[in-house]
């Protein structure tokens, strides 16, 4: 059996100042397009800890899921549902990708980068840094931004890491599989992709209540398992906010 784990952290926030006005205000369009939302992200392999941080805002019009998903914001899957076929994602919408000053993770700090950008639609830099230790289980987390030319007054937060996804468990059935795992939480989602050929064939999600029931008819493959918390947060700066934390196992199956 191969496993390694990931851990995801999304944050998705209005900035104060930023709110969408009366559309019908002659103004609207110039409030609109300030619309802006920060995004953090904790991967974890078995080399390490890879963190990448956004801080979006459309160039124009309402920083929707379109926009989000151009600067890299993953959609979720609804709790109950199950799909086997996967749409091209719609049209990227144009972004700015925000300065914000000095960005860092407890001890980790994070560098700016340039965004690589031949189609023009994404403009800026992102945050970014490799650590062994960024994180650990069921403790706190800060995150900090000194502030920068585009948010000027920064933001720190400090939320709970989730706890791990432990004692993965894989099992044939008649129609497909069944997963389980140690320490549920009904205020979590768990969504399972089956992954053949390195392409994803299902993807199912369910509220976390310790196991899944996935229907598919690939003999050979591997499910990666994701486990979906929020932590809502309010601070000076970003009001409301969220913590998004996705940590993930992948496992080899064969029926």
């Amino acid at each position: 059996m191969l496993m390694r784990s990931v851990l995801g952290i999304a944050v998705i926030v209005p900035l104060v100042g930023c709110a969408v006005g009366n559309t019908d205000a002659p103004d609207a369009e110039a409030q609109s397009s300030t619309t802006a939302a920060a995004v953090v992200v904790v991967e974890r392999t078995g080399g390490g800890d890879a963190v990448v941080a956004r801080f979006v805002r459309a160039r124009q019009g309402v920083l929707d899921d379109v926009s989000l998903r151009a600067a890299g914001v993953q959609d979720l899957p609804a709790a109950g549902s199950c799909v086997t076929t996967f749409d091209p994602p719609a049209a990227a919408r144009s972004v700015d990708l925000l300065d914000v000053g000095a960005v860092s993770l407890d001890r980790t700090m994070l560098f700016p980068r340039t965004m690589p950008d031949p189609a023009g639609m994404v403009s800026g830099y992102f945050y970014s840094a490799r650590s062994t230790d960024v994180y650990a289980p069921a403790q706190r987390l800060s995150v900090r931004a000194s502030g920068g030319q585009d948010l000027p007054d920064g933001f720190a937060v400090n939320v709970a890491t989730p706890r791990d996804l432990s004692e993965l468990r894989v099992t044939t059935t008649a129609t497909g599989l069944d997963v389980g795992w140690d320490e549920s939480d009904a205020r979590d989602l768990v969504y399972v992709d089956v992954v053949a050929d390195g392409n994803i064939v299902t993807r199912c999600a369910t509220v976390d209540i310790g196991h899944a029931t996935i229907p598919t008819n690939v003999d050979e493959g591997t499910l990666s398992v994701h486990r979906i918390h929020r932590e809502a947060f309010k601070t000076r700066g970003i009001d409301p906010g969220e913590v998004r934390f996705d940590f993930s196992r992948i496992v080899a199956f064969r029926r």
